[in-house]
């Protein structure tokens, strides 16, 4: 009986909800990526082009500032109300908030040239962004490990599609629910009974 208990409270500590990004969509090469980014990520030169990101079942999302290659345009990244600018934001600084189910509301900006591209959008002829998938980066790649993807911005025309014009890491972790939270401390609290109980028949 107390093996079965404790099997049932480590499955119900195990059981709490999976967070866990996605990205759909087709995958290129580019040539050119360099600047501040590179120390954070190495050289990149694959990803998938405006590449629809999902938070699956959702958690709290961290997004670091992994720096830009870019001088003379004022670029920017927003999920909801939370903004990342190429020029005032500190490169390595990291932002967490909570995110939903389903496909991540987030949007570049070339304030320059005015386009805004949105999470799976269509690029357009001054903006385009790539996901590239950390796990798939070399060992070596200083990036590795750390993040689930990585966002890449190129603004400005497409000839110079280098997608290091505001790059950011983002990693995905589970809120667990409060169901979870209920089942794991009945399960906990069986056991404790069961071994109170035991101490008295002994």
């Amino acid at each position: 009986m107390k093996r079965k208990l404790l099997a049932l409270g480590l499955a119900l500590a195990a059981g709490t909800a999976s967070a866990q990004l996605a990205v759909e969509g087709s995958e290129i090469s580019f040539s050119g990526y360099n600047g501040t980014p590179t120390s954070f990520t190495g050289t990149l030169n694959s990803g998938f082009l405006n590449g629809l990101v999902d938070a699956g079942l959702g958690g709290k999302l961290t997004v670091t500032f992994l720096g830009k290659d870019d001088a003379w345009h004022t670029n920017t990244l927003s999920f909801g109300d939370t903004v990342i600018n190429n020029f005032t934001t500190t490169v390595g600084s990291s932002l967490s908030f909570d995110v939903g189910a389903g496909n991540l509301n987030f949007s570049y900006a070339d304030t320059v040239d005015g386009d805004t591209i949105a999470n799976g959008g269509t690029p357009s002829r001054y903006g385009s962004y790539v996901v590239v998938d950390a796990s798939k980066l070399d060992a070596s790649s200083p990036a590795y490990g750390k993040y689930d993807f990585i966002l890449g911005f190129n603004d400005g025309a497409r000839h110079d599609a280098d997608y290091d014009d505001l790059v950011v890491g983002i990693s995905l972790a589970p809120v667990p629910e409060p169901e979870t939270y209920a089942l794991m401390l009945a399960g906990l609290g069986a056991l404790g009974f069961m071994a109170r109980r035991r101490q008295r028949q002994e």
